[in-house]
């Protein structure tokens, strides 16, 4: 769905990894809520879970933005970027 994008996916110490999630409502006239199907994978390219957040009230011609976080403790000596997709995503009026 075009109107969702991950503008980042970042591993930290605290959080682990977190794709940070924008949602922008193309229709002129109608608020929409967003349920997504979010995946993170590790360096090694392992599914390391699913998560399913959603992103209520987005009002017509707006954006909003969620963070969406996997907890992720990589092993000793692992190297590589980690990944972060978004696999279904529906709107329906809100």
């Amino acid at each position: 769905m075009s109107d969702i994008k991950i503008r980042s996916c970042e591993y930290t110490d605290r959080l682990g990894i977190t794709a940070k999630i924008e949602a922008t409502n193309s229709s002129a006239t109608q608020k929409y809520d967003y349920r997504l199907t979010v995946k993170f994978y590790g360096p090694d390219r392992e599914l390391l879970g699913t998560r399913n957040p959603s992103i209520p009230f987005v009002g017509p011609g707006k954006t909003d933005t969620l963070d969406v976080s996997q907890p992720f403790v990589p092993k000793a000596g692992t190297s590589g970027t980690v990944r972060c997709e978004v696999s279904s995503a529906t709107r329906t009026a809100g």
